[in-house]
């Protein structure tokens, strides 16, 4: 029986990379052996083509949504795991602690997508009126070596605490208008922000968009920082988006934002004209890229839902993080964002969760939003799991169990709808499974793959693939898993075990 040779979905930069990187682990070349009809184990199809530019093995952008999903542009779901890398000291820009080339082919070998880079309005409007060009170009050194591995870059306006006159961090001390307000210094994170009333009123005064020094209003200088880093980006596939605030606060009146009903009064009257206006910065630039809007810091710990309105455009994407102090909290600010994301037709997206070197945390945080079929981005890479000063690569790592915790299986491309994700880090065992009508209800195209990444970290004797629905068409233990769906066929399941197979 002939066989035609199975496609392998690597580009050259991840082959050099695994090589690099990954040295020691063999991965067979040989073509695998078709099974029964209807299941198939790490087999090509003696129809199977090579894949080509026309069946999309590969992740690019731009990136558009139906409905609560991310899509490429032939409509396909799209699934992105990812770190945090935000620079809070001066220069404030990621490649100034390390980050370079390196580490965005690291990344890109253990299977991530998704970088979501800091910027710091310290850095980028470091005097009134003034906006540091060359911060930004800094930053762009960054995406341009993530955009080289196919990596996708949220670039997230960051605060934490404000300002660092009240030990924070994110908008520079002439944006922190405090009407004398006591301002204790020994306040930090995280409870400076029910303890420092300075604080607080620095963002009611943000929220009126009172005037600063220079006399134009805080937010009017916000949108004048962000229009200019849009100016940069935009049109660029390999940014998604723009995270407008990380984690806002509301100011002093903050507990009614606790309850489980949280508070769209206050939502509707300090958040919406913000992202209102932010969204159109963004779009008198760039019709694709996407606008990510998150609720108050306080939905993060699952107790309280947010009512956010709606947004009239396109392209608005729902960040949340997922910090609760107990396990009924974390599977709470999950459901809340999935119910809060299908309300409103927008994509959804964990853009924090972890802060921790617990890998059993990392675990269960992690399964719990792929179990909910949410992309994440996981707190943080440089500075804690990773130190960007060293050479990139396992044995530099700060903490390869935490690392190792966050590779994992998953869908990147799935030309269907997906509808169960299973992960066992004790077993390595995966179940994915995904109808293939797409969100829209049309019947997906046969001619287009579905990519399923495999980190050989996580299977370094290799792995066996039994799948149901479709056809697998890459090589034998290939980091990237392609399917085919059979035609006719109206869903689609993937059961990966590890095997010695590829040695």
């Amino acid at each position: 029986m002939h066989f035609d040779e199975c496609a392998v979905s690597m580009s050259s930069v991840t082959l050099r990379t695994m090589t690099r990187h990954m040295a020691g682990i063999r991965r067979s070349l040989l073509v695998g052996v078709a099974l029964v009809a209807g299941v198939t184990l790490l087999a090509c199809s003696g129809a199977s083509k090579r894949a080509g530019p026309d069946s999309g093995a590969q992740l690019q952008g731009p990136l558009s949504h139906n409905g609560r999903w991310f899509t490429d542009t032939a409509g396909r779901v799209v699934m992105l795991h990812g770190f945090n890398d935000v620079a809070k000291l001066t220069p404030f820009y990621p490649a100034a602690f390390g980050f370079g080339a390196d580490d965005a082919q690291f990344l890109a070998a253990n299977g991530f997508n998704v970088l979501r880079l800091g910027v710091n309005l310290e850095g980028l409007m470091p005097e009134p009126g003034v906006v540091d060009t060359a911060y930004i170009e800094h930053l762009a050194e960054t995406v341009d070596e993530l955009a080289r591995t196919g990596t996708f870059v949220v670039l997230d306006f960051h605060q934490d605490g404000y300002a660092p006159i009240f030990n924070g961090n994110g908008f520079p001390n002439w944006m922190a208008i405090t009407d004398g307000e006591r301002n204790p210094p020994d306040a930090k994170f995280p409870l400076y922000y029910v303890q420092n009333p300075a604080m607080q009123r620095a963002f009611e005064h943000f929220w009126a968009n009172s005037p600063g020094p220079d006399g134009v209003g805080l937010q009017d200088a916000f949108m004048k920082g962000l229009e200019q880093v849009v100016r940069r980006f935009a049109g660029n596939p390999w940014v998604l988006g723009y995270e407008a605030m990380n984690e806002p606060w509301p100011g002093a009146d903050w507990v009614r934002c606790t309850t489980a009903a949280g508070c769209p009064d206050l939502e509707a009257t300090l958040l919406a004209p913000f992202y209102q206006q932010a969204i159109a910065v963004v779009r008198r630039l760039d019709e694709r890229q996407f606008l990510l809007v998150e609720p108050f810091v306080l939905f993060n710990f699952g107790r309280s839902a947010t009512s956010l309105p709606g947004f009239a455009d396109p392209q608005v994407a729902l960040a949340f993080h997922s910090y609760a102090l107990d396990q009924t909290g974390e599977q709470g600010v999950v459901r809340q964002a999935l119910d809060a994301a299908e309300r409103q037709g927008v994509p959804v997206f964990a853009t924090e969760f972890g802060a921790t070197l617990d890998p059993a945390t990392l675990d269960r945080l992690a399964s719990q939003l792929d179990g909910g079929l949410v992309p994440w981005i996981e707190w943080a890479y440089n500075g804690m799991i990773a130190d960007a000063t060293q050479p990139a690569g396992l044995e530099n790592l700060r903490n390869r169990d935490a690392f190792t915790a966050l590779v994992r299986p998953f869908p990147v491309l799935v030309n269907g709808t997906p509808t169960t994700l299973v992960f066992d880090p004790a077993t390595t065992v995966f179940d994915f499974g995904y109808s293939t009508l797409r969100p829209d209800g049309q019947r997906s195209p046969t001619q287009l793959l579905t990519t399923v990444s495999v980190p050989p970290l996580r299977y370094p004797q290799g792995y066996s693939a039994s799948v149901q629905g479709a056809r697998v068409i890459s090589s034998l233990c290939a980091p990237m898993l392609l399917l085919r769906n059979e035609p006719g066929a109206e869903s689609v399941s993937v059961h990966i075990m590890p095997s010695q197979k590829c040695e």
